[in-house]
């Protein structure tokens, strides 16, 4: 699939509409240089939109909306002026893909996404209203068929194309969290090189049960070692086999 526009509309109209084509797409400043002026951020070509852009088109691909209004470094600190814009006026985001961009009877898919909440929430797709699991599951099976519920997850997919994040955009290959353990890059990396790894799921399922093993046996040996367990376990069923043999004796 090929995005075919972009689209930032609110209920005052539309705000903008940036459209596609086949090959390099570049968002440039068009603005008019001054050549009067000698500020020279007017001719860097910073603060256009270009980020913007990759996480509109990454919040209508499932991303959480905090992430356009929240500062990237603390993770904390929201941006109340954007934040109250995309609400208050009701910022609608409309993202077009199509199978073939020359071709206009291609398959079309329209994914629309909003920033309020509850029964205001609009995540749709096709016109088609989705609860999150629904909107997660139908875009899996229109850009990866058949693959919901295995691994990687859509997310993990499309982070190798979606890149706008000061860890993504600096690393080639590991471009998620840096809590993504070593088996879940295995299992996308084998995944984007076309590589069959139907058990990779059971296999960070398999892990992940060993690490929660192996961390509640520290726990344990942190107060006593292996020795000592078992020490005051045969002490222990050395003193309910006494018990038994005494109960026995009222019988």
């Amino acid at each position: 699939m090929f995005i075919k526009s972009l689209q930032i509309a609110n209920k005052d109209g539309v705000i903008r509409l940036i459209k596609f084509h086949a090959g390099l797409n570049l968002i440039v400043d068009e603005t008019p240089v001054d050549e009067a002026s000698t500020e020279s951020t007017k001719t860097t070509g910073n603060n256009v939109g270009k980020t913007t852009v990759l996480m509109l088109v990454d919040f209508c691909l499932g991303a959480d909306a905090k992430g356009i209004y929240t500062d990237p470094e603390t993770k904390k600190g929201e941006y109340t002026l954007v934040k109250n814009f995309l609400i208050e006026t009701e910022v609608l985001i409309t993202l077009t893909l199509v199978e073939d961009l020359d071709d206009p009877l291609a398959k079309t898919i329209v994914i629309e996404r909003n920033f309020l909440s509850r029964k205001k929430c609009i995540r749709r797709i096709n016109g088609l209203q989705k609860t999150i699991e629904e909107f997660e599951e139908t875009l899996t099976d229109v850009l990866v068929t058949g693959h919901y519920g295995n691994k990687p997850t859509f997310s993990q997919i499309i982070s190798n194309n979606i890149r706008y994040k000061e860890l993504s955009v600096t690393h080639t290959l590991r471009t998620l969290s840096s809590f993504t353990r070593d088996d879940e890059y295995e299992t996308l990396h084998l995944f984007l090189l076309g590589c069959d790894f139907g058990k990779g799921a059971l296999k960070q399922n398999l892990l992940a049960s060993i690490r929660m093993e192996t961390t509640f046996k520290n726990r344990l040996e942190s107060k006593q070692t292996r020795t000592a367990y078992e020490t005051s376990l045969a002490l222990l069923i050395s003193e309910i086999n006494d018990l038994d043999l005494k109960k026995s004796t009222f019988y």
